[in-house]
This record gives structure tokens, sequence and C-alpha cells, in this order.
């Protein structure tokens, strides 16, 4: 059946439009990757903010989130990035107006010790070069385009020693308490 529909479509299509057909398909493969590949960016100078899990109590997981703008010498505005930190790659997300950047990740307390991380970033050509490297068992050698140092002091237990939903459960117990008491006192009179 699969070539009765083939040599149906085949034999009710001419030269002209098969022709037309072939230009069309190769004009959208050679547009549709340059549309969806970012700016390539030359003296990236990034301004960042950064965020870094500080108390255990309130979290089950360190959280590191680092966001960015970037100012690139040659003015490009839509760069892909990735970031690796760690020897894990991922990519980097970039906000709707294309003027900040962010990347985050989450460790186990116990993994996310306390210390500088090095975040490395890549655009398109670089992350191929890195992928490169660590195919060949050398990603130290893959150029980064721009690193970004994060500062962990480590999560540890500050503010309070036990936990907020036990404080609020107690005062809620201690107000029925006395709301029950103060009932039955003016019952009795």
């Amino acid at each position: 059946m699969p070539r009765d529909v083939l040599s149906s479509f085949s034999s009710s299509v001419d030269g002209t439009n098969m022709a037309a057909l072939f230009f069309v398909l190769a004009v959208l493969a050679v547009s549709v990757p340059l549309k969806s590949s970012g700016d390539a960016c030359v003296g990236a100078r990034p301004t960042t903010d950064i965020y870094t899990t500080r108390n255990i109590l309130l979290s089950s997981e360190s959280v590191f989130i680092v966001e960015f703008s970037l100012k690139c010498d040659n003015g490009a505005k839509n760069v892909n990035l990735y970031a690796e930190v760690n020897g894990k790659v991922m990519p980097v997300t970039r906000s709707t107006d294309d003027a900040k950047y962010q990347v985050s990740w989450a460790e186990e307390h116990k993994e996310a010790k306390a210390g500088v991380y090095k975040l490395s970033f890549y655009d398109d050509e670089g992350y191929a070069a890195y992928r490169k490297a660590q195919r060949s068992g050398t990603p130290s050698e893959a150029k980064a385009l721009f690193s970004i140092d994060v500062n962990h002091r480590g999560a540890g237990r500050e503010g309070l020693y036990v936990q907020t939903e036990f404080i609020a459960v107690v005062a809620a117990l201690l107000i029925w308490w006395s709301a029950n008491n103060v009932k039955s006192k003016l019952q009795e009179s």
C-alpha cells in the first residue's frame, strides 16, 4: 500500500513542482539553523547576582542561582549559552527580553560543600569544542567564553533550632487550650 501512495504522489507532481519543492526545502534547511543559533559574543563581560542556600532548615537541598546580564564588545545580543560546573553541563535560560541570563542547580546538602564553585560558560561553538574535548578525555583544553566564581558559604543551622511548623502547632494548641479554659469558666459562672 505505501508504494501505491508514493507512486501516485510522484506521478501527480510534475517536474516543475518537484523542483520548486526541492528549492523551498533547501532554503528552509539553510535558514532554520541560522535563526535558531545565537550570535557570537566577543569580549564577554557579565554582571552577576548570585544566590546560594545558607539555612539547612529551610530547604531539603542546597540551591545555587546565578543571574547575570552580558555585555559583548561586538554588541551581540542573542547568545545561546551553556554552563559547566563540576563536570555537569546545563543550558542557560534567557529572559524574554534577552536582557538577563540565569542558570541554577541543586545538590544535596552533604555534597554541596562550602567553597568556590567555578562556572564556565560556552557559546554554541565553544560547547561543541567542549564536547569534542570531553570525548577525547581532555575537557580542560576547551576554552570558555567567560567564567563566574560562586562563593558558597555552606548551608548551616542559622536562626531557630526548632522547625517553624512545630512552633505554629504549639501556638495553635495554646490558643485552643486558653480559649477552651475561658469558655468553661464562663459556663460555670
